[in-house]
């Protein structure tokens, strides 16, 4: 699609490939740009383009803009702009904060069902990692965490909300009990930062947040919060964005980060928020089917629903039908694996198959709800007659 200039590209429920109209409900995966992303971006990519490193007057634009974004960050998360790092993303964020707490050793604790942003790089780690379990409604047990995490531990790492799920974590009680025992935390918000808050985090804490799930680009996001003045770098450069993320900044790419960031903490986002909620309730209610996480507090657009059939050819199905939604996360796509996340949840392999993810956006609407419901029932009960001919 291409972007006059002056203009933002459509936003929206519905989008366009390739001149066909489609209805899009994964939000969880990404989010289409919004306007407000886009007027702050721009003219970073035009007139402001200098390197913000350099004392002239590009570079001093160029640096003004910088400054902003961190400013207007710091002030919606609720910390200091001392404590903000732009980063290449979410994943590089969570990175950031685990492998730079791990360079010198010791003990782990994390959820299990954090982001492959976490968990792959526990898994790779050679200390120990304690492994806090999770209800049956995905939500950690803050019990069986509580006895985890013990005084000298280096790191408790818990997301705020999970991107399979949607189901929200108590992460300012398990903050609380880290801060007690005096060991850092880093949460993974980049499902959640539409609602997060920084200065809710008491002790070493740090929190990572992506731009494309909020209404902003794709490979811009940042570490956030009072654990970046213990924080060791891990990577070795210019010393940019306080020595942990070196390399020339992204400043168009901050200023939209900051613009949507800013844009879904609005004055308008309670009732928004709680509208998305609504008609996602809706949509589970007359799809008939069991939900995930369904008793848990949860983000107001997800639904994970269990489809009883491969959930990837249900996702096919409705692809076919101009609907896109996913089968359990877009980071394992592919995988023939059921998702370990369900899997943490008790939920048995055959079940975590059939999982088909429907995630709503500030600007889906009813019309696009009944289109899902009356392209799903059909797709699903022509998978179900194919298993049943070959069974």
């Amino acid at each position: 699609m291409q972007v006059q200039r002056g203009t933002a590209p459509r936003r929206g429920g519905s989008t366009f490939s390739g001149g066909t109209a489609v209805i899009y409900l994964d939000h969880a995966a990404t989010t289409p740009l919004s306007a407000a992303a886009w007027r702050a971006m721009e003219p970073y990519l035009r007139e402001h383009f200098g390197n913000p490193s350099e004392p002239h007057a590009a570079g001093r634009a160029a640096r003004a803009g910088l400054d902003a974004a961190r400013e207007s960050v710091a002030a919606t998360l609720g910390c200091a702009v001392g404590e903000v790092v732009f980063t290449g993303g979410g994943s590089e964020a969570d990175n950031l904060a685990v492998l730079g707490r791990l360079a010198a050793g010791g003990r782990v604790v994390a959820g299990a069902i954090e982001h492959p942003a976490v968990r792959e790089p526990l898994l790779a780690y050679g200390g120990e990692v304690a492994w806090a379990p999770v209800a049956p409604d995905g939500v950690v047990d803050l019990d069986a965490l509580s006895a985890l995490v013990r005084p000298g531990d280096a790191l408790c790492c818990v997301m705020a909300a999970n991107n399979v799920t949607g189901a929200i974590q108590p992460v300012a009680e398990i903050a609380e009990l880290c801060a007690e025992r005096g060991v850092p935390l880093h949460v993974d918000a980049v499902q959640a930062a539409a609602g997060c808050d920084v200065r809710a985090l008491p002790g070493e804490s740090t929190m990572a947040i992506a731009a494309h799930k909020l209404g902003g680009p794709k490979g811009v996001g940042a570490l956030a919060g009072r654990g970046l003045a213990s924080l060791p770098a891990v990577v070795r450069g210019g010393g940019q964005e306080r020595g942990l993320r070196p390399g020339t900044e992204n400043v168009a790419g901050a200023a939209a980060l900051a613009a949507a960031l800013d844009e879904r903490q609005g004055p308008g986002a309670v009732a928004e928020r709680a509208a998305r909620a609504a008609l996602r309730d809706r949509l589970e209610r007359e799809v008939g089917l069991p939900v995930a996480s369904a008793g848990a507090p949860r983000l107001p657009g997800h639904a994970l629903l269990l489809a009883g059939v491969r959930g990837d050819l249900v996702v096919h199905q409705l692809d076919g039908a101009g609907i896109c939604v996913a089968a359990g996360s877009a980071c394992a796509a592919g995988s023939a694996e059921p998702s370990y996340v369900l899997a943490a949840m008790g939920i048995d392999p055959a079940t975590a198959r059939g999982a088909v993810r429907v995630t709503l956006g500030p600007e889906s609407t009813a019309a696009e709800v009944d289109a899902f419901l009356a392209a799903f029932a059909p797709a699903r009960a022509g998978l179900q007659r194919a298993v049943e001919s070959v069974a």
